[in-house]
């Protein structure tokens, strides 16, 4: 009956009615009943009656062991184990509506078990062909390892034999090139000494076209004379310091570095001076 039943409460915290019969826990009164009804056969009066729906309930219990198992292999586990019969035994839905949606979900879980299957046979797969790529290149490593060790036993072998003559040639090689160290040595000293000469040498030929410089100016200084035409008089000029400057005067511009016109003579010709060269 439904007034024996005890009420208790489950790991999560929630209120549950459990059966005196068996032991089942359900989440309501109503649930209750209904499980009484289909697996005891008990009716509401408390009179023991044969089970009507015996094929349904087997139904119903296959259904939920399967969905169960595939909950378990795809770790897809949205309600807690019972939960699923005792929404079967309520009132508030038809079973049949309950048989389709959960043969749905069967279902989703029976394709997503069949996908991740093809998942797993993939991944052997991949990991078949990378432990040969592995055991390959593994392969190759050691039959290069294995050169190497013979071509270096070779060589220790050919070092080994030859040690005498290989210590003489080093000798000798150490030798010479010290040899060449001391004549690289005595190479840079003389080139030293020709940078040196060659600065001096430089300084003189610096100087030496210093004083050309000079005579080819006072040679064209020279020539400039030599074209002048110089007269016994004198001009005084103003020019812009304010001061009043004698100048000798010459007829013509010729030789001139700063010629000026200081008068004009249509017999004897204009005159100049040169503003460059003032006495006084």
């Amino acid at each position: 009956m439904v007034s024996d039943a005890k009420q208790i409460m489950n790991r999560k915290g929630v209120t549950m009615v459990k059966c005196e019969l068996c032991g089942k826990e359900v989440k309501t009164a109503q649930a209750l009943r209904g499980h009484k009804t289909f697996i005891h056969g008990i009716t509401g009066s408390g009179t023991e009656q044969p089970v009507a729906r015996v094929s349904t309930e087997q139904q119903v219990s296959k259904l939920e062991d399967r969905l169960q198992k595939l909950e378990r292999v795809t770790g897809l586990r949205e309600t807690e184990p019972g939960d699923l019969l005792n929404d079967l035994l309520s009132d508030t839905e038809p079973l049949t509506n309950k048989l389709i949606n959960i043969t749905e979900q069967v279902t989703k879980l029976s394709d997503t078990v069949s996908k991740l299957s093809e998942d797993v046979k993939l991944a052997r797969v991949s990991k078949a062909m990378v432990d040969a790529d592995k055991a390959y290149h593994d392969n190759r490593l050691e039959e290069l390892n294995q050169k190497f060790r013979e071509a270096h036993n070779k060589l220790v072998a050919v070092v080994n034999s030859n040690g005498e003559q290989f210590k003489k040639a080093i000798d000798a090689f150490n030798s010479k090139f010290a040899t060449t160290d001391r004549n690289f040595l005595e190479t840079n000293k003389r080139l030293d000494k020709v940078e040196a000469q060659l600065v001096k040498d430089q300084d003189a030929f610096k100087s030496i076209e210093r004083t050309a410089n000079s005579l080819k100016a006072d040679i064209d200084d020279i020539r400039l004379r030599m074209l002048r035409k110089p007269t016994d008089s004198e001009a005084t000029l103003r020019l812009t310091d304010g001061r009043d400057h004698r100048f000798r005067e010459y007829r013509g511009p010729q030789g001139l570095r700063r010629p000026h016109k200081t008068a004009t003579d249509w017999i004897l010709g204009d005159k100049f001076v040169d503003l460059s060269e003032p006495e006084g």
